[in-house]
């Protein structure tokens, strides 16, 4: 049973399929929106951490490194006494527990100072020379994946009929209209999110990947006519590929600068000019950028102590790539909206098939208001007596 509808089990042969198809994408969207969560959770957890301590604490001056090892301490020594507890009497394991983290408050005061330049380094190099530099560093990561579970969201409330939506009309039309009133409705909200997904690929073609709104028009060079979406298209499949180019070789540099910085190693200074030049050299950089352009990111060699950052620069552009992978995640967007329309679609398919039958009251039927509702009666009950 969903929201909005009950299914029919007399329904045509040909919606069946459908129904498990659809049973079988939400099951998926299910998953993938549990992993999306828990990858968000971990960034956004991993992020505070490591600020809190890469933070002094010095009397008087920001606590935010001494609290973060108190959290630490605190959920080792609880953790450790409920271990070691775990099979003596239940008040024994709390009193132990309680005293453990008890302690762990004090005990985080012994490691104040330790752990700063090592977190440091991580945090930094985490944000500024690794594969999270080029969609913004780990908050950009956070942000990106919370756009991301909104329209997963988004898409199992559209299958879930749990969507946004004003059922006034078909609750008072008569029952042989509910089904043509509910197809038009989804039919329009489909084609708002048809439309919503070419105008959002329009303008990240033209706003992030720089491709031509306008062009002459053919057979008359004064007048002007929108850029084919072909054209459009293509600039966008030949920067994507030079994008994941770059990413294939930032990972590169990440799986060579991991050691150094776990280490204790400044992720700033580990390579030299010499490894620099071998790097970009072991690269098939000219098959997506100029070779005078990449020739330029060539560091000399004649100063022995010259090192360089291990961040990927993109050649040509004068600069580092950071954010440079955020035009590709804002294909989120439609992406998104295609899935949301795809998913009113099938609905509609199913519903006209026979396999679910309308009903706007089913809601009422739904466990959690069912039981809303006999508390409220017990509670008016109360009153009375």
């Amino acid at each position: 049973m969903q929201a909005d509808d009950q299914a029919a089990p007399d329904g045509a042969d040909w919606g069946k399929p459908l129904m498990r198809f659809d049973a079988a994408w939400q099951a998926f969207e299910s998953r993938l929106c549990t992993g999306v969560l828990v990858a968000e959770v971990a960034a956004l957890a991993l992020w505070v951490f490591l600020r809190g301590l890469a933070s002094d604490y010095f009397p008087g001056e920001n606590a935010a490194g001494l609290i973060c090892r108190v959290i630490l301490t605190t959920a080792a020594f609880g953790t450790i006494a409920h271990l070691a507890t775990r099979n003596r009497p239940v008040m024994v394991q709390r009193a132990g527990v309680s005293a453990a983290m008890f302690v762990g408050i004090f005990a985080a005061r012994l490691w104040a100072h330790s752990g700063v330049v090592w977190s440091s380094n991580l945090l930094n190099w985490l944000q500024n020379a690794s594969i999270f530099m080029l969609i913004g560093g780990l908050r950009g990561l956070v942000t990106r994946l919370t756009f991301w579970l909104a329209f997963l969201g988004a898409s199992l409330a559209t299958s879930r009929a749990k969507h946004i939506h004003i059922d006034v009309l078909l609750r008072y039309v008569p029952s042989k209209l509910r089904v043509p009133t509910a197809v038009i409705g989804w039919l329009g909200a489909a084609v708002v999110c048809l439309v919503a997904f070419c105008g959002f690929v329009d303008y990240i073609a033209i706003a992030q990947y720089q491709a031509s709104a306008s062009e002459p028009c053919p057979g008359d060079a004064t007048a002007i006519c929108n850029a084919p979406v072909s054209e459009k298209l293509g600039v966008v499949l030949k920067e994507t590929e030079a994008d994941f180019f770059i990413l294939g070789r930032q990972a590169s540099l990440d799986i060579r600068s991991l050691p150094h910085v776990i280490a204790g190693s400044s992720y700033e200074t580990w390579m030299t000019a010499a490894d620099w030049n071998a790097w970009i050299d072991g690269g098939d950089w000219t098959s997506h950028f100029d070779k005078t352009a990449v020739d330029a990111q060539k560091m000399a060699t004649d100063s022995p102590g010259a090192t360089h950052i291990p961040a990927v620069e993109v050649p040509g552009s004068g600069g580092s790539a950071r954010g440079l992978l955020v035009r590709e995640l804002d294909f989120i967007f439609p992406f998104g909206l295609l899935m949301i329309a795809l998913k009113f679609l099938l609905r509609i398919a199913i519903v006209l098939s026979g396999n679910i039958r309308l009903d706007p009251a089913a809601e009422l039927d739904e466990d959690g208001l069912t039981r809303a509702t006999q508390r409220d009666e017990e509670a008016a009950e109360e009153l009375r007596a």
